[in-house]
């Protein structure tokens, strides 16, 4: 019998290797009334922010045992998922929806996220972990997008986390080459500070959330991309075992390269999860990118969006109602 070759890393890993950010120590706080104290500190860096884009917290009747929190995608707010936390909040949920740095500005048209950092996300995950530590038995999350790169991130480093839900995670934009992904983690000088709109033929009128930017500095990905190409390289790998890791894909989404999310959700979470595996949502839904945001066209319900949340972590119906197919594909370490 021949022994099998060991697959070799791709040339751009080995020559351009990523240095973790620095990885400050979490401060998980330890009862319901230090982690709200900590909830109002974090509450007050909205001060100049509008409520609908403000950090939200959901809660319950009854005491839950679960926290779950939900962090928005790129450009966005939490108003993204607010009606989504209100109704996981009427289920038993109690559920944190953080602003992300320098999202959320009343100012759509701002150019802040160029001087967005990695340690300012990193910061800013350890500072929403230790808050949901204190609130609940366990804590859950989801992102979307660039809210799955803090996702990954907070289910790597913090021991508190017991499941995530990928959605769409930003590892790479669709049609950007991971080799040019890593030159420019690697190399940030080179990338050029222009101003991306998400539709240069309508630029500032993007008809979508009142909330959401209609563009971003370029500059301004490139911190969540440091997250994920860290987390690929391996120079950040998962410090604990994790119940539940699900990838959810949808292939009509046009804004991140789908396969480099499977290589990344395979490579960081299958071989340190209970249970990793992907769910698909079902194409003919022809939902966009963003199909949490009730202000999003080709979005679903909150509802729909509601059930395939509870799906991927595993406590709803695996069927998610037809909304995936398949149910869910499973992968097992």
């Amino acid at each position: 019998m021949t022994a099998q070759a060991t697959p070799r890393e791709p040339w751009f890993r080995r020559r351009l290797s990523i240095a973790a950010p620095p990885r400050p120590a979490g401060d998980p706080t330890t009862g319901r009334e230090a982690a709200l104290d900590r909830f109002d500190q974090l509450v007050a860096l909205d001060a100049d922010i509008p409520d609908d884009t403000s950090t939200r917290l959901f809660e319950p009747d009854e005491d839950a045992a679960i926290t779950l929190v939900m962090w928005h995608g790129f450009t966005n707010a939490p108003s993204q998922f607010a009606a989504v936390g209100e109704k996981l909040s009427e289920l038993g949920y109690r559920v944190l929806v953080p602003r992300m740095p320098r999202h959320g500005l009343p100012d759509v048209l701002n150019r802040g996220l160029a001087e967005l950092t990695q340690h300012e996300l990193v910061d800013h995950v350890n500072t929403c972990i230790d808050i949901a530590a204190g609130l609940g038995d366990q804590v859950w999350l989801f992102g979307l997008s660039a809210g799955g790169t803090l996702a990954a991130w907070a289910a790597a480093t913090r021991a508190e986390v017991t499941r995530v839900v990928l959605a769409a995670p930003l590892v790479a934009p669709k049609g950007f080459p991971m080799p040019a992904v890593r030159l420019c983690v690697k190399y940030p000088r080179i990338v050029p500070r222009f101003y991306m709109w998400w539709d240069p033929r309508v630029k500032a009128n993007l008809g979508h959330s009142p909330y959401a930017y209609p563009g971003f500095p370029l500059p301004g990905v490139m911190p969540y991309l440091h997250l994920s190409e860290a987390m690929f390289d391996r120079s950040v790998v998962v410090g604990h075992r994790l119940a539940r890791a699900v990838l959810v894909t949808n292939p009509n989404d046009i804004a991140v390269r789908q396969d480099a999310a499977r290589a990344f959700g395979s490579t960081v979470f299958a071989g340190s999860s209970d249970y990793y595996g992907e769910a698909k949502i079902d194409p003919a839904l022809k939902w966009a990118h963003d199909f949490v945001d009730p202000w999003s066209t080709n979005a679903g319900t909150t509802e729909q969006v509601v059930v395939i949340v509870e799906a991927g972590l595993g406590v709803g119906d695996p069927s998610a109602g037809g909304l995936l197919v398949p149910p869910l594909v499973t992968e097992q370490p």
